[in-house]
């Protein structure tokens, strides 16, 4: 979908959605005594962008840049053996994509108006044009501008750090260096855009369109961990009779905690999980809203619960799996469609949201 059609179609969704925002319903409750307010779109997008996206750029920004650092001293002459440097460094990959996961698991806001996710995660990595930019030395940002993105980002430091890993002193290495530093500039342009960021200020049609952004992005987000993720390489295989799949993040070792990442952001941002000794439902604008709490706040418990109930059978389905755990792949990809179906047939409707096509970064 181009970006003019993209806008139009959010700018109708979300006139939709502003006809429906009339009087506050009864509150249900959680529980027999905790009682649900009545939330609203914006409490939702104050929720999502103080108190999910702000700490989570701010975690991403600081495991970056130590990413980066860790690379530079594997390029550096320095006392200790290059086994050490590499090893540090793959820890340093490892942390760093962790935090770019739980940022960007349901891209919304500057992390779509920036094109982050192709910036710095395009998969799969292409090696000829990762082995072409070596041979250009590019230094600095202005030349990594020139780099295709299948050449860069976090996919291409794994291809550099596991698949062909860097040597000291190496021009890979210097390289390898560079890749990560372009990272840390999209880490600290999304800090800084999410910091600055004030949905208290936008009006009612801004609030709308970003509301049901969030929800097609989060239908999205589910789809692409049920399909890309885990189906399609599963039937990819099995049509070309290979003896095993290939999963993103598959040659750091790092798939099955990317997919354990993945869910916890989307099963955080829908339903809410009470913590001990906890007497109410967080209150606008101070915690994160997820969709489960919108939707009780609004008077739909019966709703609400069919979804948490669907959110619950989906992580018991996907608690604990692994590439190898191969009997357990297709029924845990089933039961994320499920949820997935009741998200566009039921709870979009419910929330007055249209789901739209979703462009998908990579290929």
């Amino acid at each position: 979908m181009t970006d003019p059609l993209r806008r139009s179609a959010l700018k109708w969704a979300a006139a939709a959605l502003l006809v429906s925002l009339g009087g506050p319903a009864a509150a249900q409750s959680l529980s027999r005594d905790v009682a649900v307010p009545f939330y609203k779109p914006e409490d939702v997008m104050t929720g999502l962008y103080r108190h999910w996206a702000q700490p989570r750029a701010v975690a991403f920004a600081d495991t970056a840049q130590k990413l980066h650092l860790a690379l530079e001293r594997i390029c550096a002459p320095a006392q200790g053996g290059a086994s050490a440097g590499l090893a540090a460094a793959r820890s340093a990959w490892k942390a760093a994509v962790a935090d770019w996961e739980r940022l960007s698991a349901v891209p919304f806001g500057p992390l779509i108006e920036r094109r982050s996710v192709r910036a710095i995660d395009f998969t799969p990595p292409r090696p000829p044009l990762i082995e072409r930019a070596i041979k250009q030395a590019p230094r600095g940002a202005a030349a990594m501008e020139r780099i295709g993105t299948p050449a860069k980002g976090f996919p291409a430091l794994e291809w550099l750090l596991w698949e062909k890993p860097v040597e000291r002193g190496s021009q890979a290495c210097a390289y390898a260096a560079e890749v990560a530093a372009d990272i840390t500039r999209e880490a600290e342009a999304l800090k800084a855009a999410f910091a600055g960021a004030d949905p208290g200020a936008w009006d009612a049609e801004q609030t709308a369109a970003a509301f049901t952004e969030f929800v097609n992005q989060w239908v999205g987000s589910m789809e692409r961990l049920r399909w890309q993720e885990i189906e399609r390489p599963v039937r990819e295989a099995k049509s070309a009779s290979r003896s095993a799949a290939r999963f993103p993040r598959q040659a750091s070792g790092a798939t099955a905690s990317s997919w354990e990442t993945h869910w916890k952001a989307l099963q955080d941002l829908a339903v809410f999980r009470e913590q001990e000794g906890e007497q109410e439902a967080p209150q606008p604008g101070r915690a994160l809203i997820p969709v489960e709490l919108y939707l009780r706040g609004r008077g739909q418990a019966a709703l609400a619960q069919r979804w948490k109930d669907a959110i619950g059978q989906a992580g018991s389905a996907m608690h604990g799996l692994t590439p190898e755990k191969r009997g357990q792949l297709l029924p845990a990809a089933k039961s994320l469609a499920v949820v997935k179906r009741l998200a566009e047939e039921d709870i979009a409707p419910a929330l007055n949201v249209s789901i739209g096509f979703s462009d998908a970064d990579g290929d």
